[in-house]
């Protein structure tokens, strides 16, 4: 009998994720030109740093990749979603729900190749690293 040992052994990452909404699309970053896994699209947000809590590492993420403070913004925790890859990585996301105010109408992706708004249904045929079936049923459902 064969043991795959990359089952065994996972490699767990803690993400926040922010789930921008304006006018019922939902904003996206381009991620052909610097994928890690294989992804074409992704949440703005990212890892959580040592001494940081899932709400601040998403401040700070989305300050980094799209020049945002957003701390005064209307942030929703609508929950955490645990995914395993085919890498050998266990994610944590911690999903936040932000609507996107009115009066900001520019945005300049720091990090990827772009930011575009989609449709909710739209965005279930992107290439993500991971299925986010579960991530459009938390915003469906909690936030919108």
């Amino acid at each position: 009998m064969e043991l795959k040992l990359k089952n065994l052994i996972m490699k767990i990452k803690n993400v926040a994720c922010a789930l921008l909404v304006k006018d019922g699309k939902l904003l996206l970053q381009d991620r052909k030109n610097i994928s890690k896994y294989g992804e074409e699209w992704s949440f703005f947000g990212g890892g959580i740093e040592a001494g940081e809590d899932s709400k601040q590492a998403l401040i700070r993420e989305i300050k980094e990749e799209l020049d945002f403070d957003i701390s005064s913004w209307e942030i929703s925790y609508l929950g955490e979603i645990v995914h395993y890859t085919d890498f050998g990585i266990e994610y944590h996301r911690f999903l936040y729900g932000i609507k996107i105010p009115e009066n900001i109408n520019i945005f300049d992706d720091k990090e990827g190749s772009g930011a575009y708004f989609f449709d909710l249904n739209e965005v279930l045929n992107l290439k993500f690293n991971t299925n986010i079936d579960a991530e459009i049923f938390q915003l469906k459902n909690n936030f919108l």
